[in-house]
């Protein structure tokens, strides 16, 4: 029952792995799809906040790498440059603060 159970959680945590589902921030802003390399994000902005969800599979990706792609294609959907210490995410989620004067 036990082993039945973890195989069933599995099966959720990978089916919501693939899910584009905004944070509660975003909920009901229009998503834009962006590549950047390897990695494809749905992007979406609201004011001076940006989130990049990568939708993309891949196979261990390092935070550093995710951090940097995430970030082009948070300036590419928005055509801001990211305020100072304002990027923050992991390889899931890649979440700045715009600078756009």
């Amino acid at each position: 029952m036990k082993q039945l159970a973890a195989l069933a959680l599995s099966v959720c945590a990978l089916a919501l792995a693939g899910c584009d589902s905004p944070s509660i921030a975003f909920q009901g802003v229009p998503a834009q799809s962006v590549t950047v390399g390897p990695s494809t994000f749905s992007v979406r902005v609201r004011g001076d906040r940006a989130e990049a969800m990568r939708v993309s599979r891949e196979r261990w990706p390092a935070k550093p790498d995710i951090l940097a792609r995430g970030e082009e294609a948070i300036r590419r959907a928005s055509g801001c440059g990211i305020a100072k210490n304002g990027l923050s995410g992991d390889q899931a989620i890649v979440r700045a603060r715009l600078d756009c004067g």
